[in-house]
Order: C-alpha cells, then sequence, then structure tokens
C-alpha cells in the first residue's frame, strides 16, 4: 500500500514538473510561469505589459479629457481612439435603448477588433523572423568563425524574440475574447429591442467577421441592406470580407478607399489601408497620413517601424538600379 501511494506521489509530482516546464521553458522572457495555452485574461494582460516593456513601447496614457456625452463616444470609435476606449465604455455602461446599445457593442467590437489587428501584425513580424532564423541555420561552410559567433548571436536573440512574440499574440488574442463577447451580445439586446436596427446588425456582422463566420455574416448583413441608408461601416465591412474571406486585396483597398470618402475621419479605414497595400512605398504613404490624424494608434505604434524599414530598404535598392 505504501508502495502504491509513493508510485502515485511522484507521478503527480512528475506532472506538475511537466506541466511548469511546458509554460517556462518555451524560450520566452515575458510571462514566466505563463503557458500559451491555457493563459487567463489576467494573465494575457501581464504578458502584454511584460512585452511593452521589453521592446520599449511603453502604454499610452489615456487622455485627461473627460467622457461626458454619448455624441463623444461616436467620435472615439470613428477616430478609433483606443486609449480613450474605456473611459467611453464606462461612460455608456448602463444605457439602454437600441442606439445606446449599438453604440456600446460598436465600443467592444472595435477593442477586440484592434487587439486583434495588432495581433495580425507580430504575426507577420514573426513569420519574418522565422524565415530569417531558418536562413541562419543553413550551414555555411566558407563562413569565417567570427562572422559564425555573430550568426550564433543573431540566432540566440530571434529565438528568443520569436517565442515572446507567439506570447504575446497568443495573450491578444485572449484579451479579444471578452470584448467581442460582450460586444455580440449587446447587438443582439439592440436588434431585439429594434428588429430594424441597421447599425445593431452591421455590428452583429463585425463580430461575425472577426469569428470567421461567413454564413452568418451574410444573415447579418442581408438584414443590414433591406436599411434605407448606406453608413460607412457597411462599406467597411465588405473591404475587410473582401481581405479576409476572398483574398481580395485590391477590392478591399478600393473599398477602404470609398469608406473614407463617405467619412474622412473614419481612421480605422485608414488604418487598415496600411495592412492592405501591397508596396513599400504604398505602405509607407499609407502610414504617413495615419500618422498625421492618429500618431498614437496601434497600428502606427507596431507596424511603423516595420514599414519604415522595408520604405528605407526598398529606396537603397532603387539606388543601386
Amino acid at each position: 500500500m505504501n508502495r502504491r501511494i509513493c508510485v502515485c506521489f511522484l507521478l503527480l509530482v512528475a506532472a506538475a514538473c511537466a506541466s511548469s516546464k511546458s509554460s517556462t521553458s518555451d524560450g520566452s522572457t515575458i510571462g514566466k510561469g505563463i503557458d500559451v495555452e491555457t493563459m487567463r485574461p489576467e494573465e494575457a494582460a501581464r504578458v502584454v505589459r511584460e512585452f511593452q516593456q521589453a521592446y520599449g513601447l511603453p502604454p499610452v496614457p489615456p487622455p485627461d479629457t473627460e467622457v461626458t456625452s454619448m455624441a463623444q463616444v461616436l467620435e472615439i470609435i470613428r477616430g478609433d481612439r483606443l486609449p480613450e476606449f474605456e473611459a467611453a465604455r464606462r461612460y455608456a455602461a448602463g444605457r439602454q435603448g437600441p442606439e445606446a446599445l449599438t453604440l456600446r457593442a460598436y465600443l467592444d467590437l472595435a477593442y477586440a477588433g484592434a487587439l486583434r489587428t495588432a495581433a495580425s501584425i507580430l504575426e507577420e513580424e514573426r513569420k519574418q523572423d522565422m524565415t530569417e532564423l531558418r536562413q541562419l541555420t543553413r550551414a555555411r561552410p566558407l563562413q569565417a568563425p567570427e562572422t559564425d559567433a555573430q550568426d550564433k548571436a543573431r540566432m540566440a536573440k530571434l529565438q528568443t524574440k520569436t517565442a515572446d512574440l507567439r506570447k504575446v499574440i497568443r495573450a491578444l488574442n485572449v484579451l479579444s475574447e471578452g470584448p467581442m463577447v460582450s460586444g455580440q451580445e449587446l447587438a443582439e439586446q439592440a436588434i431585439r429591442q429594434d428588429p430594424k436596427a441597421q447599425l445593431a446588425y452591421l455590428a452583429s456582422a463585425n463580430y461575425y467577421r472577426l469569428r470567421g463566420n461567413w454564413l452568418e455574416f451574410d444573415r447579418m448583413m442581408r438584414y443590414a441592406d433591406e436599411g434605407t441608408e448606406d453608413p460607412p461601416v457597411r462599406t467597411l465591412l465588405r473591404a475587410m470580407e473582401a481581405l479576409e474571406r476572398y483574398v481580395d486585396p485590391a477590392r478591399c483597398e478600393v473599398l477602404l478607399r470609398e469608406t473614407l470618402v463617405k467619412r474622412p475621419d473614419f481612421v480605422r479605414a485608414q488604418a487598415n489601408l496600411v495592412l492592405v497595400s501591397e508596396t513599400a512605398e504604398d505602405k509607407h504613404s499609407e502610414l504617413e497620413k495615419l500618422e498625421r490624424i492618429s500618431p498614437n494608434h496601434i497600428v502606427v505604434r507596431l507596424a511603423g517601424p516595420m514599414v519604415k524599414e522595408e520604405y528605407q530598404t526598398a529606396q537603397e535598392l532603387k539606388g543601386t538600379r
């Protein structure tokens, strides 16, 4: 009996050690002790904070301006002013009626979408780093010893960075879940109160777009298309559908520009133009426009350095032709 108890105890210890090892030996320098696969929201928030500190991305402090009206909440959504979203959410909390519920839905869904955009940007950077890492691991027998040492140092740095990126990408997706679900719940409440609430159907369509559930997206868009208005958010959703569903960046760009014609202050459309532009020159041009109207935008802060570096490389190569 005693032997059996000892064996069970040893098995439990081994399982605990294996679990601990899986969460701490992934090569990352952030979120020590946090497992990527089982990450909870509070752990995800810690990972994001530590990533910002480790990579020189201090959080933007929220502005001192107090949110005092629902009109101001709408301006914050259109301006994609992420640091003000929490203050806007607190102000709008508890307000009822289809229009108020719809605005609250847009706040949550826009916030979730911004986190997912950030995750996508960092995933692109991770892919680039993984490509470079694979190139460095290839044997080069004619390489000088000092160069080999430099490559090994670079490999170690890239291994750490890609592990950190994997963890923070997961963290951003975890943090997007809560506002995404609450945004959909608010949109559904607005629709129940007003079955003809066009903007609420569009909010719900945005939720299904973020989920990649295109059948439900189509259903919500059909209801929204029955409305007499042509709001810019509908064009934006069609633009993102073109990119994410049909992999048609050219069509996406056309629709994003149409969105900005309808509402020049619709900052999310400009931010997506940075991501969808295909040449280094076009990306840089769209980034400059975004930076002028929203210098602290999440796309500026995360994608900006990569876009500027790619543009500089393209300009250097042009000079050698």
